[in-house]
């Protein structure tokens, strides 16, 4: 086999695992939600959620910048999640200009099972590997990050 088709069928066995994993991912959360939350979200909706959440507060533009959404999708789903009773637009009283986006009562609620679903499935996928092949893979990714944030940076330099 070349190197080039060993290299194709590497990167073709990586697309594919991905793709497993976000489908498993997405379906898991999904129906969990439906179960314990009878709300549905999709993943963008929840990202916001769990951003908001550590963050406590922000501004829509950091919500537009982190997922890379652009203004007008930004707007549309940030005015769903409010509709729903989800998140909060208080205007800033130093700045009328600034708009800070918090999560209600009902928002934090969810956006904490969100997590605790996401972390309980991410524990049962990792018990298919030992402690130490854990160990392993959490380095490897930590370097894959790095590099994936190293590009972004390169990438938005690139744009400006």
């Amino acid at each position: 086999m070349s190197p080039d088709t060993e290299r194709n069928s590497q990167l073709a066995n990586v697309d594919q695992l991905l793709e497993a994993f976000f489908r498993y991912k997405n379906k898991v959360l999904d129906q969990q939600q439906r179960n314990e939350t009878n709300c549905k979200l999709n993943p963008t909706k929840s990202h916001i959620l769990g951003m908001i959440l550590r963050e406590e507060r922000c501004m829509a533009v950091d919500v537009a910048r982190q997922l890379s959404l652009s203004s007008g999708a930004t707007t549309i789903v940030l005015n769903q999640l409010e509709s729903e009773g989800l998140i909060q637009r208080v205007r800033s009283e130093e700045d009328r200009r600034i708009v800070w986006l918090s999560l209600s009562e009902d928002g934090k609620q969810l956006a904490r099972t969100l997590i605790n679903n996401r972390g309980r499935m991410t524990w049962e996928l990792l018990q298919a590997l030992t402690e130490e092949e854990q160990l392993q893979m959490f380095g490897m990714l930590k370097k894959i990050e790095l590099k994936l944030l190293e590009k972004m940076k390169s990438l938005e330099q690139t744009h400006r």
